[in-house]
């Protein structure tokens, strides 16, 4: 399944993925790893203001 991300830097640049397949955040909290088909994208999390993802992703609770 794939699904957008969005993330705002400090800087106010925002980057938008539109085909993501996974995206994690490492247990240091230091870098957002961001997996698309054709790609893997690695952020600093200091960089980082806020992010964003595609609520459909996540499990309804029955």
């Amino acid at each position: 399944m794939e699904y957008w991300v969005r993330v705002v830097l400090t800087d106010k640049e925002e980057l938008v993925y539109n085909n993501v397949v996974r995206h994690t955040i490492s247990d240091d909290m230091e870098i957002l790893e961001i997996d698309t088909p054709k790609e893997v994208i690695i952020i600093p999390m200091r960089q980082v203001k806020y992010m964003s993802c595609d609520a459909g992703i996540f499990q309804k609770k029955a």
